[in-house]
């Protein structure tokens, strides 16, 4: 073959694995200032793979991500200082601005500074919440204000449901116990605030039928896939049963592609192509998780 022919058809295929790729909208991405990196160990994941040295390093690879796996739109959380530099650095519009909680007076928050946060747009996305690190839930008395104010600006709620890193319960979250991430926990709240758009973040994880069920039975519910496209093996196998058990009873519609990448940015182009490997979505199940059903979710003109 000459080297005209390999040109063309190295062309070619670019083109073609272009056209084909849809525009993603990444549900649940994290971000994070120096300090949140401070003087630890990098970080390895459950393969082996190290996680970003620092926090500019960790933003530049991410960004990289999204413009090769072609994300037009990310919901990231982390600090408020994270989130607004974040913002700052990003030329194409593709932050949706989010906080990361877990207990409720997170950053010396209170429902004011909530509230002006709101309204100066600072928040867009109220989450990820995460009370499963602290031992509660989101129907604690304590999220409700947040959640009135959420409901009144038609802020939506992102609540994780799943456990946490093996072990961590023995060291940096001693409350959290995996009962607590049930999503069933938190029917009271889609019951009190039903105009209140909410997703389960990692789809209730092993407790993915109680989340199906959930989303089958409250209109305004929907989820994103999170940690079970990558982590580990046994959150894929829930990935499997999840979206097998969401399309046959026809709620694929309101799942949502979401890689919680962590401090590893691979972890972006790693949870697409393991959506796309699996033969029981079609081409038009795997477009409408990538973009249309978070589009619909998120009211994008």
């Amino acid at each position: 073959m000459t080297k005209i022919a390999i040109l063309f058809t190295t062309l070619l295929l670019w083109f073609s694995y272009g056209q084909s790729q849809t525009k993603v909208i990444d549900m649940h991405i994290h971000s994070y200032t120096s300090s949140d990196f401070g003087e630890r160990e990098q970080a390895t994941d459950f393969y082996g793979n190290k996680g970003a040295i620092n926090a500019d390093i960790h933003l530049k690879e991410t960004f990289a991500a999204f413009k090769k796996n072609r994300i037009v739109k990310a919901v990231v959380s982390g600090n408020p200082l994270s989130v607004e530099n974040w913002s700052k650095r990003d030329s194409n519009n593709i932050v949706i601005k989010g906080i990361l909680m877990f207990s409720a007076d997170d950053y010396g928050m209170d429902s004011v500074k909530f509230e002006q946060m709101v309204k100066e747009k600072r928040i867009e996305i109220f989450g990820e919440i995460a009370p499963y690190y602290i031992g509660n839930t989101l129907n604690d008395f304590s999220w409700q204000p947040y959640l009135r104010i959420c409901e009144k600006y038609d802020i939506p709620v992102a609540i994780h449901s799943a456990g946490g890193d093996p072990g961590g319960t023995y060291s940096w979250a001693p409350k959290a116990r995996l009962s607590t991430s049930d999503p069933f926990l938190i029917e009271e709240v889609l019951v009190k605030y039903p105009k209140l758009r909410i997703y389960l973040m990692h789809s209730g994880e092993s407790y993915y039928e109680n989340a199906l069920r959930l989303m089958a039975y409250y209109p305004q519910l929907y989820s994103d896939l999170g940690v079970l496209l990558w982590v580990e093996p046994m959150d894929q196998r829930y990935a499997t049963l999840f979206l097998k058990a969401a399309k046959e009873s026809g709620y694929l519609h309101k799942v949502m592609f979401g890689s919680d990448q962590m401090t590893w940015p691979y972890a972006i182009e790693k949870s697409i192509k393991f959506l796309n490997s699996l033969t029981f979505l079609t081409k038009q199940d795997k477009q409408d998780i990538l973009y249309n059903n978070a589009a619909k979710f998120l009211k994008l003109k």
